[in-house]
């Protein structure tokens, strides 16, 4: 059985995709990281789901408490946090999967 080769750089990290009109949703820049072999995917998906949830909560409060007006920022603020935390969830479950299935198999 052969090794598997190493996985390259995400091509999504070295050029961001951006849409007019829409967030930027790209991933951090290896300038923005020390290094790529000290990054945690899972940490930064987790890191990133919390900051926009702590957002979707100021935009709600905000708009609650009178100081935004703009309800379709708040609710884009909200949709952004629901899909960062699905994201999240999703790579988690796909981590528990492969733990499980490495526990499964025997040597």
């Amino acid at each position: 059985m052969s090794a598997l080769p190493p996985i390259g750089p995400n091509p999504l990290a070295t050029n961001p995709v951006t849409t007019t009109g829409a967030p930027n949703i790209a991933f951090p820049t290896a300038a923005e990281k020390p290094e790529a072999g000290d990054r945690n995917l899972f940490m930064d998906l987790m890191a990133r789901a919390n900051e926009d949830q702590v957002r979707s909560e100021a935009a709600i409060q905000g708009l609650v408490s009178g100081e935004n007006q703009d309800v379709q920022q708040v609710v884009m603020e909200v949709v952004k946090a629901e899909m960062s935390f699905q994201v999240f969830m999703e790579v988690r479950n796909k981590i528990v999967d492969s733990y499980n299935e490495l526990m499964r198999m025997q040597f």
